[in-house]
């Protein structure tokens, strides 16, 4: 009796016979996959977030760009650098503009983020790699109102660049001027605020998150609001209205990573889940991509996913539908196994019939040799 011969690695093989490999491959495959959950520390992609690293103890005001390593001013704006060591008016907890001890360690940067005439202060940072397109960030920092303010505000704002500013003005950055500017930027994006930023004492924590258009390499920090369209409280020091000064004490400035910004209804090819020639195993870097997807199911609970598998052209099209859906199976189990309801996840196979890549080249192969994935809104009946 002769069986159904079909291609695999160039030599014929009974059909029967390699679905009954397949199969045990794939049960063995599933009853060793390890749930994968991720136990490191987020990464703070911001050099020296903590104004720790100093070329040189502070002596005189208006120091940030020479004394603290990578900060610098964007601007005209004379931002200033406190530091332990001090044994002048930059001193911590003792200094020019009152006392205040450190967040953290023995440093901290400080900037004017109200002042007459629209003057406005900024601190700039490079970051430890470009951030990802369509990937989501965390930002955060602490803040502390200096005791010689006369009132406080309650705007503070980021902005992104791709390379470090240098812009000739000591007035607010504007999203018109940063439009200007040769140098690619983002908008001004504002941390969210509950009321105004007015703890004399204790440090105020904030955050934001965004996600990424690709090209940051670079952080801004500062009011990039004018005097007119920002929201400050005086403190009544002031018999002129407008002439007022918010001063303020900035440590521990964090950006971490959260993980893509999956859209629904959009296919999405997971990252680093591109299959070795026959096989349906995952690599160890799929397994990552897969967390990324699971944590952001976690999270959006009124979504679910639709897994599809594919293969590249070699061998038969009855072999590649059967090796297409066990790649799919082989994330959905994945998925179950780090925790999500099985309601919420469905898995189909594509075989050879949906290249990303036509072309007859092992890189377009391997490309083609994926699994997608659709977020849709999900209804628990």
């Amino acid at each position: 009796m002769t069986a159904n011969p079909f291609i695999m690695n160039g030599l014929e093989t009974p059909y029967g016979l390699e679905i009954m490999r397949l199969r045990f491959s794939y049960i063995l495959t599933n009853l060793t996959i390890p749930l994968f959950f991720s136990t490191a520390v987020a990464q703070n992609l911001v050099h020296n977030g903590g104004f720790e690293d100093f070329v040189d103890c502070p002596v005189k005001m208006s120091n940030l760009n020479g004394d603290a390593e990578y900060w610098s001013a964007p601007t005209l704006g004379t931002t200033d650098y406190f530091n332990e060591c001090s044994k002048t008016k930059l001193g911590i907890p003792m200094n020019f503009k009152g006392k205040q001890e450190a967040y953290e360690g023995i440093a901290y940067a400080g900037l004017y983020l109200f002042a007459p005439k629209d003057y406005r202060e900024y601190i700039q940072v490079a970051l430890t790699e470009t951030l990802k397109k369509g990937h989501r960030y965390r930002l955060s920092l602490t803040l502390s109102l200096s005791e010689k303010s006369d009132g406080a505000v309650m705007d503070i704002g980021a902005v992104f660049a791709q390379k470090p500013l240098s812009i000739h003005t000591k007035r607010q950055l504007s999203n018109a001027v940063l439009a200007s500017n040769q140098t690619r930027t983002t908008h001004a994006k504002q941390f969210s605020a509950t009321g105004f930023y007015d703890d004399k004492t204790e440090w105020m924590q904030v955050s934001l998150d965004i996600v990424a258009k690709g090209f940051e390499s670079h952080l801004i920090l500062g009011n990039f609001k004018s005097n007119g369209g920002t929201h400050y409280l005086d403190f009544g020091k002031k018999t002129t209205p407008g002439e007022g000064y918010s001063y303020y004490y900035l440590d521990d400035v964090s950006l971490v990573y959260l993980g893509p910004d999956y859209q629904p209804n959009q296919s999405y090819v997971l990252n680093h889940v591109n299959f070795d020639f026959d096989r349906f195993e995952l690599e160890p870097k799929a397994k990552q991509s897969l967390k990324d997807v699971f944590d952001y199911l976690r999270k959006n609970p009124s979504l679910k996913v639709s897994i599809s598998g594919h293969t590249d052209d070699q061998g038969s099209e009855e072999y590649n539908d059967v090796l297409s859906k066990q790649r799919a199976r082989t994330v959905a189990r994945f998925l179950m196994n780090l925790g999500l309801d099985s309601r919420r996840i469905s898995s189909e196979g594509y075989g050879n019939k949906l290249p990303i890549d036509s072309a007859l080249t092992d890189k377009a192969r391997r490309k083609n040799r994926r699994v997608e994935f659709v977020m849709t809104e999900f209804v628990d009946e």
